[in-house]
C-alpha cells in the first residue's frame, strides 16, 4: 500500500488538517510548487472529504520524500494560504434613532471580488469593482448587523449599529430668584443606547470655568444656592457626555441668571455737612436693585428745592436755617425699600459777623478819642 493522506477541511482557503492513512517514519521535505499553478488549479477536479482517498500529498503542494522509497510519508504540516478578507469603514457607528448612516466595504482579495450587503432594514447600495457601499437611512431599529459578503463564498464581515437618543441639555432656573433666599437650578437630557442599561452618562453645571455640580451615570444634576445680587446676569452652562460604544458625544446648553433684590447699598453724597445762610448746596442718593429703585426724599423744607436726574439730586437755592436737618433719601421697589440719610446745619455767615465786629471797634475808637478830646479843652478852660 503506497503512502496516502486523508484530508479533512479542505477548502479554497486552507488546507486544515491531512491524517496519514497508515504510519511511516520518514520526515518530508517541502518542496515549492510549479510555477503558474495555483490552489483553484490544483484542487479542480478533485472534491474531498472524510471516507475519500486523497492523491499524494505531493501532487497538491509539492511534496516529497527524502528517500525515492515509495514508502516515505507523504503528509505534512497544514499549509494556509493568504485569504481574501473585507474591512468595514465605519466598523461600528453610532447612529442617531430615525438617523441615516453609510457604510464602505472594500475587499483585500488579489483578484476584484464581487461584494454585496446584507440587512434587514430598507437600503441602497452601490457597487464597483473591490467595493460596495450601504446608506441606509430613517433607521427605526435598535439592534443591526448589517452584513457586507463576498459574492459565491462564505466570506462575510459584520457592521455592529450602536443606535442611540440624545436629547438636548435643558436647565431648569427658578421661576423667581430673589437674593438672599436659597434657590435651585437643574439640567436634564434624556438618552437610550442599544445594548447599554442604564446609559453611560455624565452631565454637569458650571459657570464661569468652575464645576458647580456633577452627576455621573445620571440624566439629572442640581445645584442649590443662596443667590446673591452680584449673581444677575451669571451665565450658567450645562454640559452632558454619553458614551455610545467606543465612541464619546457629547452636547451643551446656556441660561443667564436672573436675580431680583431689594434696594441695598444707599449711599448719600454732600460737598460738606455745614452751609452758611444764603448758600446753594447740591445732595445726591444713589443705590442698587432689581429692578432699578425708585428714589424719594424726606427733607427739613421744601422750599426753594429743585429735585432733578431721577430723583437722584435735591439742590437748594439761598439756603436758609429752615433748610438744617435730616436729608434721607428712600429706595424702594416691589421686593423692599432701604434708605440712607445725612444731616447738615445752616448758619449765619462768618464773615457778616465779623465785619459787624470790625465797625463796632472803630465807632468805640473814634467814641474814645473824641470824648478824650473834649475833656482836654475842659480842662484848658
Amino acid at each position: 500500500m503506497t503512502g496516502r493522506c486523508l484530508c479533512l477541511g479542505l477548502t479554497t482557503l486552507a488546507l486544515l488538517r491531512c491524517l496519514p492513512l497508515e504510519p511511516q517514519g520518514d520526515a518530508l521535505e517541502l518542496l515549492p510548487t510549479k510555477p503558474g499553478r495555483t490552489l483553484g488549479s490544483l484542487l479542480s477536479g478533485s472534491s474531498l472529504s472524510a471516507g475519500h482517498t486523497a492523491h499524494p500529498a505531493s501532487t497538491f503542494l509539492g511534496l516529497t520524500s527524502k528517500h525515492s522509497d515509495s514508502s516515505a510519508h507523504p503528509c505534512a504540516s497544514p499549509m494556509y494560504l493568504d485569504p481574501c478578507g473585507l474591512s468595514i469603514v465605519p466598523k461600528e457607528p453610532a447612529v442617531a434613532f430615525r438617523g441615516h448612516v453609510v457604510l464602505n466595504c472594500s475587499s483585500t482579495c488579489s483578484t476584484l471580488a464581487h461584494l454585496g450587503w446584507e440587512t434587514s432594514v430598507p437600503k441602497v447600495t452601490n457597487e464597483g469593482p473591490g467595493w460596495a457601499s450601504l446608506h441606509i437611512s430613517s433607521l427605526a431599529v435598535w439592534d443591526l448587523e448589517p452584513q457586507c459578503y463576498v459574492t459565491s463564498t462564505n466570506i462575510i464581515e459584520k457592521a455592529r449599529l450602536h443606535v442611540y437618543r440624545f436629547s438636548h441639555p435643558e436647565i431648569h432656573l427658578g421661576a423667581e430668584m430673589v437674593a438672599g433666599r436659597q434657590e435651585q437650578i437643574t439640567c436634564n437630557v434624556s438618552s437610550l443606547v442599544s445594548g447599554s442599561s442604564p446609559s453611560d452618562i455624565n452631565v454637569t453645571l458650571s459657570s464661569g470655568g468652575s464645576t458647580l455640580s456633577e452627576s455621573r451615570g445620571s440624566p439629572a444634576v442640581g445645584y442649590s444656592f443662596v443667590a446673591q445680587p452680584t449673581q444677575h446676569g451669571q451665565e450658567i452652562v450645562c454640559q452632558a457626555w454619553l458614551r455610545v460604544g467606543p465612541q464619546v458625544l457629547n452636547d451643551s446648553t446656556r441660561a443667564t441668571l436672573q436675580v431680583w433684590a431689594l434696594p441695598h447699598s444707599v449711599k448719600i453724597s454732600v460737598e460738606q455737612l455745614e452751609f452758611g445762610v444764603g448758600a446753594n448746596f447740591t445732595v445726591r442718593c444713589s443705590a442698587e436693585g432689581n429692578p432699578l429703585p425708585e428714589l424719594l426724599w424726606d427733607l427739613p423744607s421744601n422750599a426753594s428745592v429743585e429735585l432733578s436726574d431721577r430723583r437722584r439730586t435735591v439742590t437748594v437755592h439761598s439756603a436758609q436755617r429752615a433748610h438744617s436737618g435730616t436729608y434721607q433719601c428712600l429706595a424702594q421697589n416691589r421686593y423692599g425699600a432701604s434708605s440712607g440719610h445725612v444731616n447738615i446745619s445752616i448758619v449765619e455767615q462768618r464773615h457778616g459777623i465779623m465785619i459787624v465786629v470790625a465797625v463796632l471797634g472803630v465807632i468805640s475808637v473814634l467814641g474814645g478819642a473824641g470824648l478824650w478830646l473834649v475833656r482836654r479843652r475842659f480842662m484848658k478852660s
